[in-house]
């Protein structure tokens, strides 16, 4: 009989993302594997016809509108109902939740069927679902070692095992060498839902650069209601691009960059650091537990990355912490030598390790 895993988790790629590819690397091991997901997960997951999933709705439960957030308890009661249904007809060996309120409801009830719950923190904070999880989860399994308001009671079921990233990323063998100083690519990648602010400032500032003599191409993510003016605008000025709303092969945007300017979620900062890309920090404001910046203070701290707050994201700003960069090619190299020292390869057969005894039983 197949070994048989639920995974859960939803609302944005950061959730959404690990999971998929950590479900890939167990079908390859031939397990049965099962999405526990929102509309928005499923969405992703519909490439992949191999996979199982199910699909719950539970609303915000923080939403400060009092009808909405009556609405929210209620669709969470019943997806736990519906939970229970589902692990009555599957009956997996263990559940593996990635965060998002859509992992709630078959992880809470995951207790009730004494069956192993393990949950996996891709950021520098405990998301808000993952906190509640913590208390009856056998383990807790971090991309990063977490050091912002963890439960210390907790810290003796934790380990760090790495970023879940897509494997061609953690296997491609990409330093970057030195640059051509009048050549420069950019890509701007703005998280699974975009990021509206990089489609005012960014075109600006890349024609200020093509002005001063150098030979730009930009490669941007934006959101759906920018594409058009954003590739009339590069078209006028002749300036080379490639713009997207989502694109499944990110790798091949990553490799020959120069240089990236993001969002700070846990598994875009990663990505870049696993293929020595340099980067421009922009962390989402409003990000719940401000995560979005603590993620981008790490890899600040490691030397990683320059991190620009979206207060001070403006045309002069980053013109000038660009073209300093195309400058500096020593200060690449230091970027991308310490990025060398600050990611891991082995975070698939970490997290084996870690679950096998949940497996096995």
């Amino acid at each position: 009989m197949n070994k048989k895993i639920i995974f859960s988790g939803g609302g944005t790629g950061g959730h959404i993302f690990p999971a998929i590819n950590l479900m890939k690397h167990f079908f390859d091991k031939e397990y049965k594997v099962i999405l526990v997901t929102d509309n928005r997960g499923n969405n992703f997951i519909k490439n992949y016809s191999e996979f199982k999933s199910y699909i719950l709705r539970t609303g915000t439960p923080t939403n400060k509108n009092l009808f909405k957030k009556f609405f929210s308890y209620f669709l969470i009661f019943y997806s736990i109902v519906r939970s229970i249904l589902i692990l009555k007809k599957e009956r997996p060996n263990l559940i593996f939740g990635f965060g998002g309120y859509v992992s709630f409801p078959i992880s809470f009830v995951s207790r009730f069927f004494n069956l192993p719950l393990v949950i996996y923190e891709n950021n520098m904070v405990l998301g808000r679902t993952n906190k509640y999880l913590s208390s009856f989860s056998k383990k807790i399994l971090l991309a990063k070692k977490i050091t912002k308001n963890f439960p210390e009671k907790y810290k003796s079921k934790t380990y760090e095992v790495g970023s879940i990233l897509n494997k061609n990323i953690i296997n491609s063998s990409s330093f970057k060498g030195k640059n051509d100083k009048r050549k420069f690519s950019i890509l701007v990648l703005g998280g699974s839902q975009g990021a509206e602010i990089f489609g005012r400032v960014i075109p600006t500032v890349v024609k200020m650069i093509k002005d001063a003599g150098y030979e730009i191409e930009i490669n941007q993510q934006c959101t759906i209601g920018q594409k058009n003016s954003l590739i009339d605008f590069y078209k006028k000025n002749n300036i080379k691009n490639y713009v997207f709303e989502f694109d499944k092969n990110i790798l091949k945007l990553i490799l020959p960059s120069n240089i990236a300017i993001t969002r700070c979620g846990a598994s875009t900062t990663a990505e870049l650091v696993h293929t020595f890309t340099p980067f421009i920090a922009v962390p989402l404001p409003n990000s719940i537990d401000n995560h979005q910046y603590l993620n981008a203070k790490y890899y600040e701290n490691k030397g990683c990355c320059w991190l620009l707050e979206q207060n001070n994201f403006n045309t002069k700003n980053l013109f000038n912490l660009i073209m300093e960069t195309m400058k500096n090619e020593n200060k690449l190299e230091n970027i991308r030598e310490n990025m060398k020292k600050n990611y891991n390869k082995n975070v698939y057969s970490n997290i084996e390790n870690e679950i096998k005894e949940f497996i096995q039983t």
